[in-house]
């Protein structure tokens, strides 16, 4: 409604203009018109001296919107509320995000409901770099984005191309809430249930690569709304082989990343097999060329049963 308002004024002050100007030229006499056809020659129009003011005054203020418009006017901001222990707040995003500017308190987990009305093709995707986030966003539905900033701070959210931007303002919490979170409570079990069993479904992200007979730990990558799963979990000193299925068409995507092994390949329409050898247990990202979208790969320490196995043989053949 305030763009349209805008808009609507700086087309009224245009109009205005046309009409002063073209009343001042109505005022001309029919006799300099005449003199002006018998001679042939083009004569000098003495517009009155308000309506060059006008016209100046008009400009001047033309200018000054714009400049206010694109430079001076301060986003719309919004203080997120605080439901069931976490900070949410819902974006509209039409034609930019409103508001543009959300304040949240640093350390407490945030939900940004994204609401798009916009059918732009360059909405059609949020991107929180700081937190590793790309998400797309169907029209005419709301798509929620969770996420924690742990230290204070500013947080930029944009769309896909980078056009249209805005900024998670995420402030020092309050001591009094503070003091509240360290007052302690008692576990039950029920508690426990429904925390083994939200963890049971993040396990849905993550896949342990299979072992072939030849040793090769193998697992296949798909390359969609980013990489699922997310997580693949192999053991340290044995090959291992990813096969990547790229089935989304976005620049993003062309590129692979694995900068702990130096691999960097491009992925065409058709599966890409990427292979190295985890020497040291620990976690290994992998990402698209833009570092949008990312994946870990988790690599766990060799088993020991193998070990023993093995040693339980040779014991059996002596």
């Amino acid at each position: 409604m305030k763009s349209s308002a805008i808009l609507g004024g700086i087309a009224t002050l245009g109009v205005l203009l046309g009409t002063s100007s073209g009343a001042a030229l109505a005022q001309m006499s029919h006799d300099e018109m005449q003199s002006t056809e018998q001679t042939g020659e083009f004569q000098r129009i003495d517009q009155p001296l308000w309506v060059k003011g006008v016209v100046t005054a008009g400009g001047l203020g033309l200018i000054g919107l714009e400049l206010w418009w694109f430079l001076l006017s301060k986003p719309k901001s919004r203080k997120a509320t605080t439901q069931g222990g976490v900070q949410e707040v819902a974006v509209t995003v039409d034609g930019g995000y409103e508001p543009s500017q959300i304040l949240v308190q640093a350390g407490q987990p945030v939900r940004l409901n994204f609401d798009r009305k916009d059918p732009s093709s360059c909405l059609e995707e949020v991107r929180l770099p700081d937190f590793r986030i790309a998400q797309e966003l169907p029209l005419n539905q709301v798509t929620p984005i969770e996420f924690t900033p742990d230290k204070p701070g500013r947080y930029e959210f944009t769309c896909g191309m980078n056009m249209f931007r805005g900024v998670v303002e995420a402030q020092a919490g309050e001591v009094a809430q503070a003091t509240i979170t360290t007052t302690p409570q008692t576990t039950h079990p029920t508690a426990l249930v429904n925390h083994q069993a939200e963890h049971s479904t993040d396990s849905k992200s993550s896949v342990e690569a299979s072992m072939t007979p030849a040793g090769i730990q193998e697992a296949t990558i798909t390359v969609a709304k980013g990489y699922q799963p997310k997580r693949v979990i192999v053991e340290a000193g044995h090959p291992v082989r990813l096969q990547f299925d790229r089935q989304n068409p976005s620049s993003c995507y062309d590129q692979l990343l694995i900068p702990d092994f130096a691999i960097a390949v491009d992925l065409g329409s058709e599966t890409t097999t990427v292979e190295f050898i985890p020497e040291q247990p620990g976690e290994y990202e992998f990402m698209c060329g833009m570092k949008m979208n990312r994946g870990v790969i988790e690599v766990r320490p060799k088993r020991l049963h193998n070990q023993d196995s093995a040693q339980h043989h040779a014991h059996a053949q002596k």
